[in-house]
């Protein structure tokens, strides 16, 4: 008999790595396969950066680092920040992490305590409610205003606080919608949370990806009282793989985060760090090339999805997902596994982003070309005309 904490056998499995299992095993040989599954950028460093000095080659990039990172790294993403905050950060109020997951699951660990509660707007990024039920604490999920774009409830929000409600987290950008939360909204809600001394997480993965509008979610933010802010570096720069984020938060808390980082991974992978210092001189064509591909590719499905009857999209102006809402009687789940046996196709189920979106599936568009959407919505759309 094996014992296993309780907290990890209530967690269900990635579903990722399940959908990505059947798209190569059990999808249909007749099809090239085409995956809208993970969130990743099209372009990494290799299309749009030459390095002058190759981090294999440097000696550091084989030793520990800072528990909190290169100093340049966290320079870099509070000189980034201090655009948008109405407070001044520096070096002391970050710390360098291996991913945006790890960061969210080290902030959540050190706010929380076993039966605390934890808001999320649904939709919400699976992960997210993964980090909850390890820690042990409960998740409370508010469904989101699907009308206005996904938009948060927030008298239902309000609703929910009570004396064990110790963390709201915001995903904005947001994963799996595209919504960007309206920022007055924010204001009030962190009113509110400093009031009842609620901390605000806010994963900002997507904060590069806003299209057709300027949006800054953290204008109204005074202090870094009860905002811990947790980034990723993959998205911006296309460098999923190398694992490399950042949490944002009072000196305080990050002198105590760093006992869960030297635990957990003493530091965020070196090599990363020094592949990173090379890259953020050209942040700027980083994104602009990544941003614009995600940008064509959001307005082809855009045009594409409007000519499909059984499909409805409610557009939404961040990250790079469409939440795309199928015919009612169609559960999601099945869809998805049926769409990847019979066309090769890999969506993801609703169902992942919380109960109530079951007839949703979610739309990753942010790696494909304009071939692999034209051929990969058609193929969508063949599906539905022949099952529907």
């Amino acid at each position: 008999m094996f014992n296993i904490n309780n907290n990890i056998l209530n967690v269900d499995s990635p579903p990722i790595d399940y959908f990505n299992d059947l798209l190569s095993k059990n999808s249909n040989s007749n099809y090239n396969p085409i995956s809208f599954g993970h969130g990743i950028p099209r372009f990494t460093p290799i299309d749009y950066f030459d390095f002058n000095n190759n981090p294999i080659f440097e000696p550091s990039s084989y030793k520990y680092s800072d528990i909190r990172g290169h100093e340049k790294l966290r320079q870099f993403i509070s000189n980034k920040l201090n655009l948008k905050l109405n407070v001044k950060t520096d070096l002391d109020n970050f710390i360098i992490t291996s991913g945006a997951n790890s960061a969210l699951f080290k902030a959540l660990f050190l706010k929380l305590e076993q039966g605390d509660e934890v808001i999320v707007p649904s939709p919400v990024y699976f992960n997210h409610i993964m980090a909850i039920q390890m820690i042990g604490a409960i998740t409370v999920e508010v469904d989101s205003i699907e009308k206005n774009g996904f938009q948060l409830n927030i008298p239902e929000i309000i609703n929910q606080i009570n004396d064990k409600t110790k963390v709201i987290i915001l995903n904005s950008p947001n994963n799996p919608t595209g919504a960007i939360y309206d920022i007055y909204d924010i204001k009030h809600l962190s009113e509110i949370c400093l009031k009842n001394n609620i901390t605000i997480i806010l994963d900002y993965t997507y904060e590069d990806y806003i299209y057709g509008t300027d949006y800054n979610p953290l204008q109204d933010f005074k202090s870094l009282e009860n905002l811990i802010i947790v980034g990723s570096f993959s998205k911006t720069f296309g460098i999923t793989g190398l694992r490399i984020g950042y949490i944002c938060a009072d000196p305080y808390l990050i002198d105590n985060l760093c006992k869960i980082q030297d635990t957990i991974s003493i530091c965020a992978p070196v090599i990363s760090q020094n592949i990173l210092l090379e890259l953020i001189q050209s942040e700027s064509k980083a994104i602009n090339k990544n941003k614009l591909s995600a940008e064509f590719s959001r307005n082809k499905l855009i045009e594409l999805i409007e000519i499909i009857p059984q499909l409805e999209w409610i557009t939404t102006n961040g990250a790079f997902y469409a939440f795309i809402k199928l015919p009612k009687e169609i559960n999601s789940w099945e869809f998805t596994r049926d769409l990847i046996v019979n066309k090769s196709v890999l969506v993801l189920p609703g169902t992942i982003f919380g109960e109530t979106w079951k007839s949703y599936i979610r739309i990753a568009y942010g790696a494909v070309d304009s071939d692999e959407i034209d051929e990969g919505i058609n193929r969508i759309k063949n599906y539905l005309e022949e099952t529907t």
